[in-house]
């Protein structure tokens, strides 16, 4: 009887193993996408879905993580930063384990509050102003310094030392020019002039002719979203062109040149953005260029910012390959270091502030409408989100001082100024 009693629990025992077994290798592992489908900047956000989803594609089709799926489930944060933190919210309710997305600093802002007081993760896309160092948040894009610095140095290099600062009406354009001028203070660097305009501005006022008159080297542009189409418009229209004055871009890529371009090939010819990432690096056959090829079934235009988001999907799955589990703390553990080699160029996260190492390049439109490459760092550039120069305290009060004079908010509410 005893043996019969033991067969029993044996069989019992293996038969709840196997369905146990089962059970945990059939849940997805949750992933939030938090980017806008509607409003100004669903221009800029929608392609970044669109990475990501042929990422976790990829992911799922090479059998995914310990042979679990990932899942994307996805929220529309509507161009507006108060529905990126409803949405950070629902999604982590929804159990996803990281999220990936916001564009502009605003949204990221809100959604940083959210993960950190969750202890979930942000895998941030973006290019941003720096001053910032969240224990939940790996930074993929450029910060200040790997992004400001080469520009500064390529303008004062090429063109001359004064420049004009262009940019939208929320935190990101407010805080790089900020540091912009901090940096004119240990150089020969002038700032000739300064104006904000509200997100999907198309009333620049008097801007052009302030331009014309103070005859500046360089314009640098920080304008983001639908405002870029206007603006590069009506500086044609006055008389201002690449040769006279050329603009750098900070947050235009390919998607918004493309965009911009739709009714006037030329308007964008002459002038220049810097990256982390350019689509004509892509031309050469990789992984990268085979898994847009397979997914999309076409010639795909890359940004920087599609790119980080590959990027990050794949250091995700290299954490969570290292720990061999998928809770957010862990994933924050051993993302540090995390490192891929694409296309010959190397991309590792800082062990302390989370942030990417990696080159930099600055583009200038050709007359084939695309970026060309004229400039590349000859090493990989170290990450600072406290650029060294000052203290931390410095630059936090810094920040703060925007957020107030925003009224406790990261974004303009009201007019242009």
């Amino acid at each position: 009887m005893k043996f019969f009693i033991i067969i029993f629990s044996v069989i019992a025992f293996i038969i709840v193993s196997m369905f146990a077994f089962v059970q945990t290798k059939e849940e997805n592992i949750k992933i939030g996408l938090l980017y806008s489908a509607s409003g100004t900047m669903s221009t800029n956000e929608k392609p970044l879905s669109d990475m990501l989803r042929a990422a976790v594609w990829q992911i799922n089709r090479e059998g995914g993580i310990f042979g679990r799926e990932v899942e994307i489930v996805e929220f529309d944060g509507k161009s507006d930063s108060k529905e990126f933190k409803k949405g950070a919210k629902e999604l982590i309710d929804k159990g996803v384990v990281s999220i990936f997305g916001c564009w502009t600093s605003a949204s990221r802002k809100e959604v940083k509050e959210v993960v950190e007081a969750a202890n979930n993760v942000l895998f941030y896309p973006l290019q941003y102003e720096g001053f910032e160092s969240s224990p939940n948040i790996v930074y993929l894009g450029l910060s200040a310094n790997q992004q400001i610095n080469p520009t500064i140095d390529f303008i004062r290099t090429n063109f001359g030392n004064n420049v004009y600062l262009v940019g939208s009406d929320y935190i990101y354009p407010k805080a790089a020019n900020f540091y912009i001028n901090e940096l004119s203070k240990l150089t020969d660097l002038n700032v000739l002039g300064e104006r904000y305009f509200v997100l999907d501005s198309k009333d620049f006022k008097d801007l052009f002719k302030d331009i014309k008159s103070k005859k500046p080297d360089a314009i640098i542009n920080t304008l983001n979203g639908d405002s870029n189409i206007e603006f590069f418009k009506r500086l044609k229209e006055h008389g201002i062109s690449s040769s006279d004055i050329p603009v750098i871009s900070l947050s235009l890529d390919e998607a918004s040149l493309f965009k911009i371009s739709a009714n006037d090939k030329n308007v964008m010819y002459g002038h220049y953005a810097t990256w982390g990432y350019f689509d004509i690096m892509n031309k050469s056959r990789n992984e990268f260029s085979t898994l847009l090829k397979d997914r999309f079934k076409q010639d795909v235009v890359v940004t920087d910012a599609m790119f980080s988001i590959y990027l990050g999907a794949q250091l995700f799955k290299q954490a969570i390959l290292k720990s061999k589990k998928t809770t957010p703390e862990e994933i924050l553990k051993n993302i540090k270091r995390a490192s891929l080699n694409i296309s010959d160029n190397i991309y590792y996260v800082d062990s302390i502030n989370k942030h990417l190492h990696r080159n930099v390049f600055i583009g200038k439109v050709s007359t084939q409408n695309q970026f060309d490459i004229v400039w590349q760092s000859t090493q990989i550039i170290n990450p600072q989100p406290y650029p060294l120069f000052k203290e931390r305290a410095f630059w936090e009060n810094g920040i703060h001082e925007i957020y107030k004079s925003y009224g406790n908010s990261w974004e303009a509410k009201s007019e242009s100024r």
